[in-house]
């Protein structure tokens, strides 16, 4: 009766391995709203050389400025889809421009980017996990330029432009404890749209429980890009604070 015990064990280990796969192959998901403050500058080419504006995060704290970023990711197995947004909306000032031919000038930037990620796990172990990302990062820019009267009279234009640029980085994902962990992201990209343009980001996690974690750390982004037929380079960068939800 050997044999009977055996087809009832091989019966009895079809549904263990059917449920198994089908816990390996389960989609996870989790949704990442945050809140960035990034102090801005921005170099513009002008009639009367470069305009270069900043704006620190102090300045930014204390006026309505600010950046709403919501990151998406979708995991099954060793692959993933990340959707990155964020939107931006910073003033930045510099007294006297050019010398005194203008009294002020101040620049209004609108940032609407949305970026996309196709991730796949080099490595997982209890302790460290590597991604390697590929995708896309679509932007669309709208600035303001405001040069106010000095020895010359008052002049302003606008730009205003939208594209899509190749991107390619990782992640590193550290368990520092069962509750800590430590997390980095790298990208680069340009030649789509723009002439370069990149970002870091670096977090420190606390998992509040299995569903919810908290994040708080850095962010800078870079775009070089002509606009109009003119240079223009914004960089931000700021602290950035938020929750994550898993599903």
């Amino acid at each position: 009766m050997a044999w009977r015990k055996g087809i009832v064990a091989a019966l009895a280990a079809v549904p263990m391995a059917h449920a198994a796969a089908a816990q390996e192959a389960r989609w996870e998901f989790t949704v990442s709203p945050y809140v960035w403050t990034p102090g801005g500058s921005s170099a513009i080419e002008t009639g009367f050389g470069t305009l270069e504006a900043d704006a620190s995060i102090s300045d930014v704290l204390s006026a309505t400025d600010f950046a709403l970023m919501t990151v998406i990711e979708a995991r099954q197995g060793r692959w993933g889809l990340i959707a990155d947004f964020v939107y931006a909306d910073l003033t930045e000032r510099k007294d006297t421009p050019f010398g005194v031919q203008f009294s002020q000038a101040k620049v209004e930037t609108q940032l609407r980017i949305a970026s996309g990620y196709a991730a796949y796990r080099l490595h997982e172990d209890a302790q460290v996990a590597v991604d390697l990302l590929g995708g896309f990062r679509a932007v669309s820019a709208d600035l303001n330029v405001t040069l106010a009267p000095g020895t010359l009279p008052g002049q302003s234009f606008a730009l205003d432009k939208s594209w899509v640029d190749p991107v390619a980085g990782g992640r590193v994902r550290i368990a520092l404890n069962e509750r800590w962990s430590a997390t980095a992201i790298a990208d680069f990209g340009g030649s789509g749209g723009s002439e370069r343009t990149w970002q870091a980001i670096a977090t420190l996690n606390y998992r509040i429980n299995d569903r919810w974690s908290a994040h708080g750390g850095w962010r800078h982004l870079s775009i070089d890009k002509d606009m109009g037929g003119r240079d223009v380079e914004i960089d931000l960068g700021g602290p950035l604070l938020g929750l994550t939800a898993r599903f």
